[in-house]
């Protein structure tokens, strides 16, 4: 008996640790933040932006506005790739037409490929602004006919098998369909000039080479070494030659 209270004692004691350090790490956050604001109004550009970034790499929790305060920052500085860079992070998560719009522009005036108004851009931003509406949707479908298939089932009721195979088609469509923004990553060439390889591996043979500002699509990663499709090949760079957007 006494150990049951124990356990229940420290449970608790635990739960209010952890609660009590949550509280100090927001009011840590936030002071931090405060602080970041004040440099950013002051025009202290690389104060600020240090501390913008501590944050994002100490929490992950934090106001996505940082994103687009960091862009500013750069953009005052020259930095085009990094003001891309951040745009970028902000318009993975909040589909802002303006934001798209300032992306497009910067790419354009700098040359910088990858960030075209093409078809699969454009699907991107339109499905994550209304992703959630369109999982709703295929949801509500996806349950009322399931729902058929088990009244016809307590009724006895003959169902078709090709019935039953275009449902479960439309089911693994709906798993890709919202796993597509989690699995869809993209990245910008960081470096001027960095070699693109046949395989993942230093030893491998140059098929070419790109500079920075580049946004391109992964298709796969192996271990420091990202997949990707430039100028219709795929080929290999490393991961300190990026910045990783999604």
């Amino acid at each position: 008996m006494m150990q049951t209270y124990f356990l229940k004692f420290l449970k608790r004691l635990f739960l209010i640790l952890i609660f009590s350090l949550q509280i100090l790490d927001s009011q840590a956050q936030r002071k931090l933040y405060l602080s970041a604001d004040s440099l950013f109004k002051q025009r202290k550009f690389d104060e600020a932006a240090g501390l913008y970034e501590k944050i994002l790499d100490s929490s992950t929790n934090f106001n996505p506005k940082i994103y687009l305060k960091l862009a500013n920052i750069y953009e005052n500085k020259g930095d085009f790739v990094k003001e891309l860079y951040y745009l970028n992070l902000y318009s993975f998560r909040f589909a802002d037409e303006r934001v798209f719009e300032k992306i497009y522009m910067i790419a354009t005036e700098n040359g910088y490929k990858g960030y075209e108004k093409n078809d699969l851009n454009y699907f991107l931003y339109y499905f994550r602004q209304y992703s959630i509406y369109v999982w709703i949707g295929f949801l509500l479908v996806g349950i009322y006919v399931f729902a058929v298939f088990v009244i016809k089932r307590i009724d006895n009721q003959f169902t078709p098998t090709h019935h039953k195979v275009i449902f479960l088609l439309y089911l693994i469509f709906l798993s890709v369909l919202i796993n597509l923004p989690n699995n869809y990553r993209t990245v910008i060439i960081k470096n001027e000039h960095v070699y693109l390889r046949d395989y993942p591996s230093a030893g491998s043979h140059i098929v070419g080479s790109i500079t920075e500002g580049h946004r391109l699509n992964v298709i796969n990663s192996e271990d420091i070494w990202y997949q990707v499709l430039w100028d219709g090949k795929f080929c290999y760079l490393k991961r300190s030659d990026i910045l990783l957007i999604h």
